[in-house]
C-alpha cells in the first residue's frame, strides 16, 4: 500500500480547467500500442496500455488501457511529440468527462495473440492497479450518488423492519375465549372460575 502511494506521488500530472473542460496530464512509465490477433490470425482490435514500473520487481504493471478507434476526433493512437520528444496519448474521456493526456519516454508495439493486458493481472489484481487522475467533480457526484442509494437503501430496510415488528406484535395480542365460564375448555382473557387449561382437558379426557 506504501509503494502504491509512493508511485503514485512520483507520478507527474496536472488537472487544470479551461473553457469548462478539465484537462488531465500524466506520466507513465510506459506505453504500449498492441495489436491482437485471435487464434486463426484473424486481427481482433488495437489498444494501448499504460505501464508503471514496480519499484521491487523491476516489472512493469498495468494502470490503465484504452481501445483505439479511427475517427478523427477519437483515434488514441500514441504519436510523438517533436517538442518534448515524449511519446503522448490524447483523448476525450467521456466517463470522465475530461481530456486526458498521458506521456512516457518509453514506447513499445506488439502483435500477440495473448491480451497483454489480461495476462498481466496475474501479476497484479486489477483492483490493487493505480487508476489514473479522475475528474473531482465527477469522483464527488459519484459518491453523493452512491451515498443517496445507500440511504434509500437503509430506510427500505427499516421500514420492511418496522412491518415485520408491526405484524409479530398484532399475532402476539390475546384473544377473548367465546363463552368462558364454568367447566369451559380453554384460556384468555375472560376466563371465570373452574376454567379448565387446555392441556389439562385433553389428559383428562
Amino acid at each position: 500500500m506504501f509503494t502504491n502511494t509512493f508511485t503514485l506521488c512520483l507520478c507527474v500530472f496536472a488537472l487544470s480547467s479551461s473553457k469548462g473542460t478539465n484537462t488531465a496530464e500524466e506520466y507513465v512509465d510506459l506505453i504500449e500500442l498492441n495489436h491482437f490477433y485471435d487464434h486463426q490470425g484473424r486481427h481482433v482490435y488495437d489498444q494501448v496500455i499504460f505501464y508503471e514500473q514496480s519499484p521491487e520487481t523491476g516489472r512493469f504493471q498495468v494502470r490503465a488501457w484504452c481501445l483505439i478507434e479511427d475517427r478523427d476526433n477519437l483515434s488514441r493512437r500514441p504519436m510523438k511529440n517533436v517538442e518534448t520528444q515524449l511519446v503522448q496519448v490524447d483523448w476525450f474521456d467521456k466517463d470522465q468527462r475530461l481530456v486526458r493526456k498521458i506521456t512516457s519516454r518509453s514506447f513499445r508495439e506488439s502483435w500477440t495473440q495473448i491480451d497483454p493486458e489480461r495476462a498481466n493481472k496475474k501479476i497484479l489484481e486489477e483492483r490493487s492497479r493505480i487508476a489514473l487522475v479522475q475528474n473531482p467533480k465527477k469522483f464527488l457526484a459519484d459518491k453523493q450518488t452512491r451515498q443517496a442509494d445507500e440511504t434509500k437503501q437503509t430506510t427500505a430496510e427499516e421500514s420492511v423492519q418496522g412491518n415485520i415488528n408491526t405484524a409479530n406484535v398484532q399475532l402476539n395480542v390475546p384473544v377473548p375465549t367465546q363463552g368462558a365460564g364454568a367447566g369451559s375448555v380453554g384460556a384468555g382473557a375472560g376466563a371465570g372460575a373452574g376454567t379448565v387449561p387446555m392441556a389439562d382437558a385433553l389428559v383428562r379426557r
